[in-house]
């Protein structure tokens, strides 16, 4: 019997990406082994939604087509699901999809579905809402939200964001379980995955498969000291850095002096400033 799969396409998601795709799709799916359907996002939360109601019908895959946000979008639909999630990674970053190891070419991950190779991965949870790649608050959730007004997308427009608010962010102070407190930080990561994307690392040794998460604090550091970091994020150093704490953990509460946050790289706002943080192991399906 042929697998049935979704494929779910942010129109805004990387340049020129919704035009090939479904060519891409006709040409390179092996249609003896599957039927599918293809669905355009109209709004944010919108994949989230066509996602749900695609394991409600007992559709096999959601091949999701954009960057982290939509990846977590359809993704976190599915935990605990008969549902897996595949990847075309057509965002910015692609955190998500470079830490799962996948290919960045379209054709490529396409013809990867046809052999349809899965996996079982871990996913967190924030309060009520899940994660899979990172998650995080102060300077990268700032970030995540500035880039998200901004009118450019790509490398460059995103390096010189982060150069243009680190000379007046002021820090944020996190507790930890109640009784550890981290101040003056440049920001508090939960890191499920490795990198944050485009090859950034925050959590080089994280495992999406050991029932765990890491919690990164990240000191405040001078000028010189940022760009530093910023190398060693590169080279896949950074936990070594002087102004890094890394906790690793399956559970924790923490306490964020600051609202501003980002899951997976979509800004949001927590109204509530106290967060249980919970590994959800093998969770999640994934075509790798």
């Amino acid at each position: 019997m042929k697998k049935s799969i979704r494929f779910i396409i942010n129109p805004i998601s990387g340049i020129g990406k919704k035009n090939i795709l479904p060519e891409l799709i006709q040409e390179h799916l092996d249609h003896s082994a599957f039927t599918y359907d293809i669905v355009f996002t109209e709004h944010r939360g919108h994949a989230r939604t066509l996602s749900q109601e695609a394991a409600e019908k007992g559709i096999d895959i959601v091949c999701v087509a954009g960057g982290d946000g939509s990846v977590n979008e359809a993704g976190t639909a599915l935990i605990n699901t008969k549902t897996a999630l595949a990847i075309l990674p057509t965002g910015s970053g692609n955190g998500i999809a470079r830490h799962l190891g996948l290919s960045l070419k379209l054709k490529s991950m396409i013809q990867r579905i046809n052999e349809y190779k899965l996996d079982t991965i871990d996913t967190v949870s924030l309060n009520s809402r899940k994660a899979i790649g990172v998650s995080g608050f102060g300077f990268d959730a700032l970030i995540a939200k500035r880039f998200d007004e901004y009118h450019t997308r790509g490398f460059l427009s995103y390096a010189k964001l982060v150069l243009k608010e680190f000379r007046h962010y002021e820090g944020i102070s996190v507790v930890l379980n109640d009784n550890e407190e981290y101040s003056n930080l440049l920001f508090c990561s939960i890191a499920n995955t490795s990198q944050f994307g485009n090859g950034f690392y925050i959590s080089p040794e994280a495992d999406i498969k050991d029932g765990q998460f890491d919690i990164v604090f990240i000191e405040l550091p001078p000028i010189f000291g940022f760009v530093g970091l910023l190398i060693s994020s590169i080279r896949g150093t950074v936990h070594k850095s002087k102004y890094v704490k890394l906790v690793q953990t399956n559970e924790a509460s923490i306490r964020v002096k600051s609202s501003t946050a980002h899951i997976d790289g979509e800004p949001i706002d927590f109204k509530d400033l106290s967060i249980n943080l919970k590994s959800n192991p093998a969770s999640l399906s994934v075509i790798v």
